[in-house]
């Protein structure tokens, strides 16, 4: 494309002149790999993505980054976060703190998901809500679920229908299902309650998911299979920790997801023992990449949250860690520096396929023109993260995080 046509085509929907930000000669993943490009930015959004952009072309300021032996690929999207902290099973004393912005930035994390987990006694949906606001107030695009792992689900406008009409962050609502610390409830519940989200999406536009933590019970996914009969459509349901439980569960969720579900992997910044029962995250999408499954499989940190360590029987706890976004690199860094996948694959439980999940296709999850302007630029050789960029805004230069939240 010629100079003239490319600058006629950029500012034909702009109404005047904006600060630019020009990414140059990068290997660009959109997550496809596209080859060696230059990437424009302007307002939020992506301008263009082209061979070669003039930055001589363009009016007004531009902020050239070169990214020359660099990788450049779409933010994260991360559909598990404790945005106020989780925890609690151990006491006051083991509530997790809340989250600020640069734990997310430094580990290249533009989108994410804000939830509630055991406790809802001493954190309520009201503080997560707000504490979404201030994420998107701060910079990244930061969306939530109602409720926690109870039910009836703890709501702030009276009911989960309700929330997710006129909340404009609620995309769905979060439940427990086969754990020790979850609801009694039975397939008619959880029928009753999708029926709920289903309606309330069709009215809100939205994408309307259950985000189901699964425990360790012998049941695993069982509801969620008898509500088919019911109309209910499987992938209303994104059931997460699918890969730290046992084989049985394993195997439920690859037949979910061969129904168009998403399973959700719990990502770690370290390899589980030999004897663990569990699998990484990397490991599962293998093993989902092994049944043509691999799209089906969407990566989340649990950051903020509590993780407990439990005796035998499950009845004393034994120690508790916290999660971090900094896991979603290690397991990206598993499939692609360990088990030779190829990065623009790797990429997808990061971007594509959680965008697809929580309805951001098109805008989040990767590199296109008119897409929303959330770029990580990596080190092609060892995949660390350079440069953030938020809705277009530089978060983090040559490893530097220039933008912190409001109290860091």
């Amino acid at each position: 494309m010629c100079a003239k046509t490319l600058c006629k085509e950029i500012f034909a929907g702009l109404e005047k002149p904006v600060l630019m930000i020009l990414i140059c000669n990068a290997k660009v993943f959109g997550p496809r790999d596209l080859g060696k490009k230059d990437v424009l930015i302007g307002g939020q959004k992506i301008l263009a993505i082209e061979k070669k952009i003039d930055p001589n072309i363009l009016p007004g300021e531009v902020r050239v980054i070169e990214a020359s032996g660099m990788a450049v690929v779409p933010g994260f999207i991360d559909g598990h976060q404790h945005f106020t902290g989780g925890g609690g099973e151990g006491g006051f004393q083991s509530r997790t703190p809340e989250m600020q912005l640069s734990m997310n930035i430094a580990n290249g994390v533009t989108t994410a998901v804000g939830l509630l987990g055991t406790d809802c006694l001493t954190r309520n949906v009201e503080n997560l809500y707000a504490k979404t606001q201030a994420f998107n107030a701060e910079g990244i695009t930061a969306l939530m679920l109602t409720g926690s792992y109870w039910l009836p689900s703890p709501t702030i406008c009276g009911s989960v229908g309700r929330d997710m009409v006129y909340l404009s962050p609620v995309i769905g609502v979060k439940l427990a299902m086969a754990d020790h610390r979850g609801p009694v409830f039975d397939e008619k519940d959880l029928a009753t309650l999708a029926s709920e989200v289903r309606t309330a999406a069709l009215i809100a536009a939205k994408p309307g998911i259950i985000t189901v933590h699964m425990g360790m019970d012998s049941d695993g996914m069982d509801r969620i299979f008898k509500v088919e009969k019911y109309g209910i459509r499987p992938d209303m349901f994104v059931p997460t920790h699918v890969n730290l439980r046992n084989s049985c569960l394993r195997d439920q969720s690859l037949e979910l997801a061969a129904k168009g579900a998403v399973m959700d992997a719990t990502c770690a910044d370290d390899l589980p023992k030999k004897d663990d029962t569990c699998v990484s995250a990397a490991e599962f999408a293998c093993l989902a990449d092994e049944n043509d499954l691999f799209d089906q499989i969407s990566f989340s940190s649990d950051a903020g949250g509590s993780q407990p360590r439990w005796n035998a029987d499950r009845s004393k706890l034994l120690g508790m860690g916290i999660g971090t976004p900094q896991s979603l690199l290690f397991e990206l860094k598993q499939l692609v520096q360990v088990r030779g996948m190829a990065l623009a694959k790797a990429l997808q439980p990061l971007t594509t396929t959680p965008a697809r999940a929580h309805g951001l296709t098109g805008q989040k999850g990767e590199l296109s023109v008119g897409a929303h302007a959330d770029i990580l630029v990596l080190e092609e050789d060892t995949l660390e993260i350079r440069d953030v960029l938020a809705k277009g805004q530089i978060m983090m230069r040559n490893k530097i995080i220039e933008k912190k939240g409001y109290y860091e």
